[in-house]
């Protein structure tokens, strides 16, 4: 069975379901109720698709509740589960019992590293979606020697970012999934300038009457950060970007390293031995390099520490829906 997260419903259900058909498997997929819509339009195309009836199964109901009830089934042999790290959690208790196989994908905090100039990327990957991607740059730290040159660059940017309805072009970024979500936001921006962090830019709904309705947040730049601060080891998954100056190679891995997360991490570098050090020493499943985030199909996305188990995509992420099987036998003479 499959539970998908709200961000990416349509393409984390596909993502899943795809490799557990090829597989040979049946599947019960279970959309988040937020955003269960897409979902269920998969349905109707795996009928004209002439997949029988029985194979690909989508329902819908609270993850505590239908959730938990489909883990727990002795039905159930494996368990895909895209979400936050405390849900995933959860899962895996619940299906011990069976000792189902499960598959996780949660939570990530990615640290952006910046050795030289990347204000577009850094710009992107941590408001696409709102900032509602795991792989999302949720911290970024910018070398002291450029760190000035860099932040006026960026910071242009951020101010130029438009806020507004996803469905006009015009837009850069639309809002918050839902209200607990924009209150965390709240509360994040809240903790950090108790804790001695400078808000920058941002933290608040817009202005505007097309704003007072709706979970709106704006892009929200923190500065003047610590490495022991909230921000820096609490998953926002929203637009809130907390930088911090670094000015050696060891401590930028450290600091990068000092979180119970390891999903991504981005590094923007043109010196091969650091790339090469990086790669190494970072303790994430995907690392980009001189890019922003985005998996491909063929890689294998893959979380450690409290980011995952298992890991999907690619010819690892495939083999997870098999059941293996080993055969000895023994020819006559």
């Amino acid at each position: 069975m499959a539970i998908t997260a709200w961000n990416f419903p349509f393409a984390l259900a596909g993502r899943k379901i795809g490799p557990a058909l090829v597989a040979g498997n049946t599947i019960v997929v279970k959309p988040t109720i937020e955003t269960p819509l897409s979902t269920f339009m998969l349905a109707d195309i795996s009928k004209k698709a002439g997949i029988p009836d029985g194979v690909l199964n989508i329902i819908s109901g609270s993850g505590r509740v239908m959730g938990d009830y489909l883990v727990k089934s002795p039905l159930t042999n494996m368990v895909t589960m895209t979400g936050s790290t405390p849900a995933g959690q959860a899962i895996f208790k619940s299906a011990s019992a069976n000792l189902a196989h499960v598959q996780l994908e949660l939570g990530g905090k990615a640290p952006f590293i910046v050795f030289e100039d990347a204000a577009e990327a850094a710009l992107h990957s941590r408001f696409d979606n709102c900032g509602q991607v795991c792989t999302c740059n949720e911290r970024m730290y910018v070398h002291e020697t450029i760190y000035d040159k860099f932040m006026e660059k960026f910071m242009d940017k951020v101010k130029n970012y438009k806020v507004g309805d996803p469905f006009n072009e015009n837009s850069d970024m639309g809002p918050k999934v839902n209200e607990s979500e924009l209150k965390h936001m709240e509360e994040l921006v809240s903790i950090s300038i108790k804790e001695g962090a400078t808000l920058a830019y941002g933290g608040k709904r817009p202005d505007g009457d097309e704003f007072k309705k709706g979970y709106w947040f704006m892009p929200t730049v923190l500065t003047n950060v610590t490495q022991d601060m909230t921000i820096v080891h609490e998953e926002s998954f929203g637009p809130i970007l907390p930088v911090l100056k670094f000015s050696s190679f060891d401590e930028v891995v450290k600091n990068a390293n000092d979180c119970e997360y390891g999903l991504a991490a981005m590094v923007f570098t043109n010196d091969m031995n650091r790339i090469m050090r990086l790669n190494r020493e970072l303790q994430f499943g995907e690392i980009y390099v001189n890019r922003e985030h985005g998996e491909q199909a063929q890689g294998f996305h893959n979380g450690y520490k409290l980011s995952g188990t298992g890991g999907e995509d690619g010819k690892y992420g495939f083999e997870q829906y098999l059941e293996k099987k080993t055969y000895y036998v023994r020819f006559k003479g």
